[in-house]
């Protein structure tokens, strides 16, 4: 079991940003309890792929967690949830700012049930000002935040080819509910998260793209710095390079047998360029392996561009254990990334499938109190399904 075993999560997020917040924190080893509407996180139906009833989102977001379907739309369901929230340690939430308040379960509801509770919401432009009640989908954020110009070639924009916005968030909610925890622990008082995810995503990319924005005044029309290379085709596939210093630089050409691209009297970026391009040229006429082989042996930076043929083979993910697969009872056979983090005692673990929808409705209203009767009762009034 992993180190947050004995942490309590009452799961009220949907689609990426709170589920993988909190898929983290149960790869962890916390108790996640993941609450949905009737309807279910709209993840179980908006997916491009599905075997056996069960979408991809379901399972690369919501593993390590059960399930249960309570309706906060029904009288008396925010009396069910504050009961449970009496002995949780987390809630996380993402939906529109307000909606919660409005249900009975936002922050003050539930820390006058629980002082000690850690509660993270997440909004995708913040709590206040003139985007509140926008809603939030990754290109969106992508563009507001400053990812889609920091992507740019010839000029343009361009979006980064993954929801790196929900990711991102997703990361800084889990750091955080770990340090209002800790906290916590201290004081004996908890207290209320709120993340933006324009504010993440702003955080995770400026420190270097923002290197010629940083001094003051402000100097208008510069562009953000881009300082990554982008791969090099070869004769069979692409690889990637980091010659970050001219030391790197005169050893790269050296091992590829052209020292001179990096001669001259000409200003570095200029010879720079120049050695890029010459390199743009030269790569393709031999494969990867040949080049790789030559270019380590100078002791650069390199690496191959995998594919998804390739990557789940690449030695060194193999000697990580970075995939791994396993049985589910739906699905089959799939395959999963293991959280990165290894622990020398407490080796987080799959030790809960992704959950149907409210498979584990009834185990779980036990463990919090109510007995059959009263689930019963629950059931009547739709308010648990």
């Amino acid at each position: 079991m992993g180190p947050l075993e004995g942490i309590r999560v009452l799961d009220l997020s949907m689609v990426v940003s709170g589920p993988f917040c909190t898929m983290m924190l149960g790869d962890l080893g916390a108790d996640v309890i993941k609450i949905e509407p009737p309807d279910g996180d709209v993840s179980r139906m908006l997916s491009g792929k599905e075997r056996g009833g069960v979408t991809v989102s379901i399972l690369n977001w919501n593993r390590n967690k059960r399930a249960m379907m309570l309706d906060l739309k029904q009288p008396g369901a925010a009396d069910v949830f504050l009961k449970m929230a009496e002995h949780a340690d987390v809630v996380v939430q993402n939906v529109r700012p307000g909606v919660v308040d409005r249900l009975g379960v936002g922050y003050d509801a539930v820390a006058a049930r629980n002082p000690k509770i850690v509660y993270c919401s997440i909004a995708g432009y913040g709590f206040s000002g003139p985007s509140v009640n926008k809603p939030a989908y990754d290109p969106i954020i992508q563009g507001m935040a400053g990812v889609m110009t920091s992507q740019r070639t010839q000029g343009r924009p361009r979006a980064v080819k993954n929801i790196l916005g929900d990711k991102v968030t997703a990361m800084t909610a889990a750091i955080s509910i770990l340090a209002a925890l800790n906290e916590a622990q201290r004081s004996g008082k908890g207290q209320h998260l709120q993340i933006a995810m324009i504010d993440a995503v702003a955080y995770y990319l400026m420190p270097d793209t923002a290197s010629r924005h940083t001094y003051l005044p402000h100097d208008a029309g510069i562009a953000p710095s881009m300082n990554t290379l982008e791969p090099f085709q070869t004769a069979d596939g692409f690889i990637t390079i980091a010659p970050l210093t001219d030391k790197h630089w005169t050893a790269i050409l050296k091992a590829v047998g052209h020292p001179e691209w990096f001669e001259g009297d000409e200003p570095r970026p200029d010879r720079v360029r120049r050695s890029i391009k010459s390199l743009i040229t030269l790569f393709p006429t031999q494969p990867s392996a040949y080049w790789l082989e030559r270019i380590e042996a100078a002791d650069v930076p390199c690496g191959p561009v995998n594919d998804y043929d390739s990557i789940w083979t690449d030695p060194q993910f193999v000697a990580n254990e970075t995939f791994f697969e396993y049985e589910h009872p739906k699905a089959g056979r799939v395959r999963a990334v293991r959280s990165p983090a290894r622990f020398s005692r407490t080796e987080p673990e799959l030790w809960r499938h992704p959950p149907d929808l409210g498979q584990h409705t009834d185990e779980i209203l036990g463990e919090f109190g109510f007995d059959a009767r009263a689930i019963s009762v629950l059931r009547a009034n739709r308010i648990v399904n």
